[in-house]
């Protein structure tokens, strides 16, 4: 285990990317502002604006999205600003302009329904030196709650992608007016799930906002992932039948899988690397007619049945055109501990499905998915497709030839969106440009971690930090540690934000990323293990020889 106080600081070895002071001390004010935006089209009002000191704090009242402070920031001026975006519809933004510059924009994403500025993610970004900005996306609400939808297409469309892309126009102008003497020479955005789904919809609908977009387990296909969550609850209801699973019983689920697929790759360390080299046995874990049987531990023939289904992908029957349509993937070998996340309770299907469908597509509260969803939910969805939220245009050529970078990362261990519709993806990807004669490894690269669940964390001891969005945060949360960018990982190796500037700005396209898992998720703890996560199709296989938690033992193979 290796100790954090042993390694360099951050500042020593951040690539070479220099920050710039202010050569003279901008007046941080919303008078100040509101005149650098005084002929900017949509009439931007500036709310606030506050001078935040060093190893400053700062947190918005009533913010129910994103609750937590923004913590140990650097100097910098901190605003906010709303926007009008129809005549029933405006969104507002937060932006943090720290003292000591990088010349670049960072955009940070959102996560589920939530309408908020993400400070604390915000704050990640300025201590890299980042003018750094998040969007509320047009509404104040938390994850799950879809209620601001209900009969407002007008904040649908801010949700969907408006208010991400015209913050960032917004924000960029307050950038250029504010280091007056000094231009922006990159941008950047990260988001992971809804914020995934912000990041590739901004490279197919605005190639023009950002260089290099990082962007993790992607939402992209809105209409499909959250019906795909209203189905996979309503497989598991209802609770009073022989095949439901309850919550409990999917770690010991996950216990079993883990058992036959741990050593698939030839080492057993907790750590299932390839969930598609298992010949997984689900009957295995049938309850036994015996004495000893614990039925807490294992599962009836209904229940086992119920689990099968939700291992299978969604497809359907269309009768129109006499063909089995492919819906959706749906859970991967792995992500059993984190299932019952997407299965909702009470007797419901996840909110995530069932509000969305009622509130956000229908535009009907009394929508019953008991009565009402099918098929033809799917076929509908795909129609209406309110406020134009799927990422389906594949078509990168513009952000490929501008120069755009773009890392997709997913957790095999994710049971809130499936990993393989990271894959779906990055097919459908790959054969759009393909037929243009574009080599997507050029410029768009996806990475698979091994245990990793829905964005960060992961189960068994699996290594999943790697600076993707939100990952800082998490282990904020976790144990009150607060040190980002991480000393001694500060670099584009370990992390991937900084892999990200290093491929754009210095054509380093990264093969791999080493993910880090801190003993007990806590920094002070030192590291527990690291391990390279490959860009796919490739794998980290152990080279035969040294600690198998040491990354340099390990190399990426095809």
């Amino acid at each position: 285990m290796q100790s954090l106080a042993m390694l360099p600081q951050f500042s020593e070895i951040l690539l070479g990317f220099a920050t710039y002071a202010l050569a003279a001390s901008p007046t941080c004010s919303v008078e100040s502002i509101n005149a650098i935006l005084a002929a900017v089209e949509g009439s931007p009002r500036v709310l606030e604006a506050h001078q935040i000191a060093s190893n400053g704090t700062f947190g918005q009242v009533g913010d129910i999205a994103y609750p937590a402070n923004a913590t140990n920031l650097p100097s910098l001026c901190l605003t906010w600003v709303n926007v009008t975006s129809s005549p029933t519809s405006s969104y507002t933004f937060g932006l943090m302009l720290p003292d000591a510059w990088n010349a670049r924009f960072l955009a940070v994403g959102n996560g589920g329904f939530s309408g908020g500025v993400n400070w604390q993610e915000m704050g990640v970004g300025a201590r890299y030196g980042f003018a750094t900005m998040s969007t509320d996306t047009g509404h104040n609400s938390t994850g799950q709650d879809m209620t601001w939808a209900l009969g407002n297409p007008e904040a649908k469309k801010d949700w969907a992608g408006r208010s991400l892309h015209g913050s960032t126009v917004v924000a960029k102008k307050i950038v250029e007016g504010y280091y007056a003497g000094k231009a922006l020479e990159r941008s950047y955005y990260s988001g992971c799930s809804t914020g995934g789904r912000q990041g590739i919809k901004s490279a197919q609908d605005h190639p023009e906002d950002f260089d290099g977009i990082l962007a993790g387990a992607p939402a992209w296909w809105s209409t499909r992932q959250q019906l795909w969550q209203l189905k996979v609850g309503a497989i598991n209801l209802p609770e009073d039948s022989p095949g439901f699973i309850p919550s409990a019983l999917f770690s010991a689920i996950s216990d079993e899988v883990l058992q036959q697929c741990d050593g698939s790759d030839g080492i057993s360390d907790g750590i299932i690397m390839d969930p598609a080299k298992c010949n997984l046995r689900l009957e295995k874990l049938l309850c036994m007619p015996s004495p000893t049987s614990n039925s807490s531990s294992c599962l009836t023939k209904p229940q086992l049945q119920t689990l099968q289904q939700l291992y299978l992908p969604l497809i359907e029957f269309d009768a129109n055109v006499h063909k089995l349509e492919y819906l959706y993937p749906n859970f991967g070998v792995g992500s059993e501990m984190q299932i019952p996340s997407s299965l909702g309770q009470n007797n419901t299907p996840s909110l995530y499905g069932t509000d969305y469908a009622a509130k956000y597509i229908f535009d009907d509260a009394a929508w019953d998915w008991r009565t009402n969803f099918s098929y033809a939910t799917f076929v509908d969805a795909d129609r209406l497709n309110p406020g134009d939220v799927s990422a389906l245009q594949y078509d990168l050529s513009a952000f490929h030839a501008r120069g755009g970078k773009v890392i997709t990362y997913h957790g095999y261990a994710d049971g809130l969106i499936p990993p393989g519709a990271s894959r779906l993806l990055y097919d459908n990807t790959y054969t759009e440009m393909a037929g243009r004669g574009v080599e997507l490894d050029d410029f768009y690269r996806l990475f698979f971690v091994p245990g990793m669940q829905h964005c960060g964390g992961s189960i068994y001891d699996a290594p999943w930090f790697f600076g993707g969005s939100g990952q800082g945060t998490t282990l904020q949360d976790l144990a009150r540690q607060d040190a980002w960018p991480l000393p001694g990982y500060g670099d584009g190796q370990h992390d991937a934000l900084l892999a990200l500037m290093k491929w754009v700005e210095k054509a380093q396209a990264p093969e791999s990323i080493v993910a880090t898992k801190f003993s007990n998720d806590t920094i002070a703890n030192g590291v527990l293990r690291q391990r390279p996560i490959c860009k796919y199709p490739g794998q980290a296989q152990y080279t035969g020889s040294g600690d198998i938690g040491n990354a340099t033992n390990w190399a990426c193979k095809s």
